[in-house]
């Protein structure tokens, strides 16, 4: 999970502070927006700190860090993806950190609900018809294909891992 951490946290606050930079929200939104980031990233890293302290709870540690930012991202997207397009991407990480930490079964509920939480809404904010409601679609595909790939990667390399032990 640091791994993760290393390479999704700086991709997410990259992605979050450009939208505030160069999309310009109001500045009630961009406090918001910068207050849920703080948090995101406080509970992350006291959770990546704290995980291996509590051997037996480790796993459900790594559950509980994915959902977390799976429901960071609701609201950050939804504050903030009127002004900045890429902010879909946030929806990527959560079910990218399910499929290397977690069973196929849960990849498939956190990607799938990452797509739904997106799809509902871009619905909620504006009509989903034509050329968008495809992007959209897209959008939502990649972030379930994407995560059943991931963990299909990571189980092959666990395989190979495993064969070259014996």
């Amino acid at each position: 999970m640091q791994m993760l951490s290393r390479y999704f946290t700086p991709f997410a606050l990259v992605l979050i502070l450009l939208a505030v930079h160069f999309g310009e929200p109001e500045s009630s939104t961009t406090k918001i927006a910068v207050g849920i980031l703080l948090a995101d990233v406080l509970a992350n890293w006291w959770i990546g700190k704290n995980q291996y302290r509590w051997v037996r709870w480790a796993g459900r540690f790594r559950q509980i860090q994915v959902w977390l930012n799976l429901v960071w991202a609701i609201p950050l997207f939804y504050l903030l993806y009127p002004y900045w397009g890429p902010m879909w991407l946030l929806f990527v990480l959560a079910p990218t950190a399910a499929a290397l930490t977690t069973s196929k079964l849960e990849t498939v509920l956190c990607s799938l609900s990452a797509a739904g939480a997106m799809i509902g809404i871009i619905w909620f904010r504006q009509p989903l018809e034509g050329p968008f409601l495809g992007m959209v679609f897209s959008h939502a595909a990649f972030i379930v294909i994407f995560s059943l790939f991931v963990h299909s990667l990571a189980q092959t390399a666990l395989r190979l891992r495993d064969s070259n032990l014996g």
